[in-house]
């Protein structure tokens, strides 16, 4: 099921990509030949001024990994012995010699103030002997605890464990027909702590590598990915934050930000470079936060938008536009528009892209035309506010992917990732158009969706 899923989603995903050719326009009835003629322009129009290129804020993508920590646990207790220590014939002095041994419970781990907690009790027994007697005996109780700093260092890589050892219950044995007191606890103590180094040794070994993990996947979401036909997906990632790790239900719930500005583009570039930077942290990172994706189209798309519609009747002399090419002027768009018809000549529109509604439909508004053509407008007996309106409402180019297939994309997409080592789901809790503007050759209209990912290895 899943696999038709995926093919379905990345059908239909490559089929949007390329772009869907606009439906014909309906036919209608050919305007009279030119009955009002534009004059020609008293000066050539200037030029467009560069301006700097439309570019989204960087989106913040929450991705949530969940690990169950008795795995972990399960890992500690197939790897330390359950004997952590034992002797024989340590010197007493006059009280004669100390055999002991110390026993290992079962491992427990929480999460408790950014810190992964590992305890196991320990049970102990010591006899104290002299000759061949052993006169006396005590059963020592402790507490091993390693603790494990989860906040990662900006390098990413885990700070080294502490281990702590308390005991609970000391261990005190009377020789000498009761003279002489010997308080075996120290002695106990230094001969596990070398074995609980060795403890955490081990629990740094089984602590994951994250630098090389994270290294691998940044360079893969640095690399832009073409598509098959025609397109190219570019995440451009900047930079990485984690926030808070807690405990819930057995799990550890690690939240992590990755700070992208991702687009679907007409084409892929060069990659930029894959350098890894810094980790940072924000203990307040929020469980969801706004993506927003960019999808270009060609401002040629939109010349074709133009010369393929059909213009209301209205009161004004009728026309229809036989060529059309646009540049951009900021974020704001210029139409050179040769008309035919009723109306003829050539003018140019200046407007302002949006993208909005339920249906993610791009459109142009605040149209007006350049003064002079306003005002040869006019002198064919033609409202230029009323035509600039006519021209401003006619192009209705298509989005590479519409809002309804977005809709439903992320929850395929991550169920399409999702493997035997883990789970990956998409949390959307809003999707809208938000709005469009011109850059450089492309038109470009970002879509912003609330959520987040959520990682669960099995």
């Amino acid at each position: 099921m899943r696999a038709v899923l995926g093919t379905l989603l990345l059908s239909a995903l490559l089929t949007g990509c390329a772009g869907s050719p606009s439906p014909p326009p309906a036919a209608a009835e050919a305007p009279a030949a030119c009955s009002k003629q534009l004059g020609p322009r008293s000066a050539s129009r200037s030029g467009v001024q560069p301006t700097a290129a439309a570019a989204a804020a960087p989106s913040r993508l929450i991705v949530e990994a969940r690990l169950p920590l008795a795995r972990l646990g399960s890992e500690l207790e197939r790897s330390v012995a359950p004997r952590l220590a034992e002797g024989t014939a340590v010197k007493l002095g006059p009280a004669g010699v100390l055999n002991y041994s110390v026993d290992r419970g079962a491992f427990s781990l929480s999460i408790a103030n950014g810190q992964l907690v590992v305890e196991t009790p320990l049970d102990g027994r010591a006899e104290a002997c002299s000759g061949r007697r052993c006169y006396a005996s005590c059963e020592p109780r402790a507490l091993a605890r390693a603790e494990i700093p989860l906040w990662l260092r900006s390098d990413y890589r885990f700070d080294s464990s502490r281990v702590a050892l308390e005991f609970t219950r000391g261990c005190k044995v009377r020789a000498l027909g009761g003279l002489l007191n010997v308080d075996v606890t120290p002695i106990l103590k230094s001969r596990v702590a070398p074995q609980l180094e060795r403890v955490r040794r081990e629990i740094d070994r089984r602590l994951p590598d994250v630098r090389a993990d994270i290294e691998r996947a940044w360079r893969q979401l640095s690399t832009p990915r073409a598509l098959p036909l025609g397109g190219c997906i570019v995440v451009e990632p900047l930079r990485l934050v984690q926030g808070p790790v807690q405990e819930s239900g057995g799990m550890a719930h690690a939240r992590f930000a990755l700070l992208a500005r991702p687009e679907l583009r007409t084409e892929c570039g060069s990659a930029p470079s894959a350098s890894l930077p810094p980790l940072s942290a924000d203990p307040t990172l929020p469980d969801e936060d706004d993506v927003t994706l960019g999808m270009e189209l060609p401002l040629a798309s939109l010349a074709r938008a133009f010369e393929a519609a059909t213009p209301e009747a209205g009161p004004g002399p009728r026309f229809r536009v036989a060529a059309a090419t646009i540049e951009a002027a900021g974020q704001r768009v210029v139409a050179e528009l040769t008309l035919a018809g009723e109306l003829c000549g050539s003018l140019a529109l200046q407007a302002e892209p949006v993208f909005a509604g339920e249906q993610g439909v791009i459109e142009l508004t605040a149209g007006k035309l350049d003064a002079g053509d306003a005002e040869r407008a006019h002198a064919a007996g033609v409202d230029p506010a009323e035509l600039a309106l006519q021209l401003t409402q006619l192009p209705r180019p298509d989005t590479p992917l519409s809002l309804p297939m977005l809709r439903v994309a992320p929850t395929a997409l991550a169920a399409l990732f999702s493997d035997p080592k883990y789970s990956l789901n998409a949390r959307v809790s809003r999707m809208r158009a938000a709005g469009a503007a011109a850059r450089e050759e492309n038109l470009v209209a970002w879509v912003e969706a609330r959520g987040s990912l959520l990682l669960e290895l099995k």
